[in-house]
């Protein structure tokens, strides 16, 4: 019997065992994974900078720099730093349409996540940044369903509008709308976003039971209902708004960053290149956007009569204006206590109240 046990129990041992392998193994392979996609993200920023590089003329650089117009640069970074309340707050719409503001998710706790995530997609991935505002969402007692649907919410919105924006500018009359000769193609691709965006939002009652039907769909059918409730809910005209003024105040740093370099950019230009810059950034292949963001703006300055340097530098302006508008939140990391609520096993809400806690002790 005593050995029959011992078989049993060394069974049980062994396929632990052999659970913990395998499990260690697919860590290993998803580190080794992300670290290959860093690693080839790594090498098209530097590929990108070195292509670039051999335009530049380090003297018209050196000059350029010398010439900055440090006013219209700290006026740049200002603007940029308003925008965060302004992202909070198209974000908590999102939320309170979601029914999923707790006690605890505040004006003001929403700003200092937002400014958390808004630092963090500026040192990592911009998918990393969101999944930090999620996770900081749950911290503050949100669920993480309603956690991960607003942050996909609040980001579609914000693409939904650039695409937009990005579509109208290249209607304006602006020089730099040629793209080198693939306006047409660019406006064909962005006007058939926008139709394939309000179709879906139209249709999206009668897509989302189909969806719900399917056991890998129905996450996809609940953001569906989801983003028409928010989307075409009370607070729709807010979210697009801020969404709208977000994407205004950009194009106003862009105009601005080129003030600092003695651009004299109609605003037709800065919207363009507003689009140009941010557009190239959701593609997915670079660190941030860096380096692909300086091969676009060199090439579409480069055949108005832009210096490549000029034009170099002015992409790398924007960049730094980004990352350094970005520090408050890094502050707001280190100094605002975001503590997370203590959950109740076997609680219904997988939360204690103080007033449970109390009980207990």
């Amino acid at each position: 019997m005593l050995s029959k046990h011992s078989d049993i129990a060394n069974g049980t041992s062994v396929s632990a065992s052999l659970a913990r392998d395998r499990e260690a193994v697919r860590l290993r392979k998803g580190g080794a994974g992300k670290l290959a996609l860093f690693a080839a993200k790594l090498l098209v920023t530097g590929a990108c900078f070195w292509y670039v590089s051999r335009q530049i003329d380090l003297s018209q650089l050196r000059s350029a720099l010398f010439a900055l117009d440090f006013r219209w640069a700290t006026f740049a970074v200002l603007v940029v730093v308003l925008q965060i309340p302004l992202v909070a707050v198209r974000w908590r719409s999102i939320l309170e349409e979601l029914a999923a503001c707790g006690a605890r998710i505040t004006r003001a706790a929403i700003t200092a996540v937002t400014a958390i995530a808004i630092f963090f997609g500026q040192v990592l991935p911009s998918v990393a940044g969101e999944g930090v505002r999620a996770w900081f969402l749950v911290r503050l007692g949100c669920d993480w369903r309603n956690a991960l649907t607003s942050v996909v919410i609040d980001r579609s919105v914000g693409v939904g509008l650039l695409v937009a924006f990005g579509f109208l500018a290249l209607l304006l009359p602006s020089g730099l709308t040629a793209l080198g000769g693939y306006r047409n193609l660019v406006l064909f691709a962005y006007g058939a976003l926008l139709l394939a965006g309000a179709l879906a939002l139209a249709f999206a009652p009668a897509i989302v039971p189909v969806l719900a039907g399917w056991r890998y769909s129905r996450w996809v059918a609940m953001l569906a209902a989801d983003t028409h409730r928010v989307l075409l809910g009370p607070k729709s005209p807010l979210i697009l708004a801020m969404g709208c003024l977000i994407h205004a105040l950009t194009i106003l740093v862009v105009w601005s960053l080129g003030r600092a370099q003695g651009l004299a950019l109609p605003v037709a230009d800065a919207a363009v290149l507003f689009t140009v810059m941010l557009g190239v950034t959701i593609v997915p292949i670079s660190i941030s956007g860096w380096g692909l963001r300086e091969v676009a703006v060199v090439s579409l300055l480069a055949d108005h009569g832009v210096a490549p340097a000029n034009a170099l530098l002015f992409s790398v302006e924007f960049g730094i204006t980004l990352a350094i508008a970005s520090l408050p939140g890094a502050l707001t990391w280190l100094l605002y206590p975001i503590s997370p609520i203590r959950s109740v096993r076997g609680h219904p809400s997988g939360i204690e109240s103080t007033k449970m806690a109390g009980a207990r002790e």
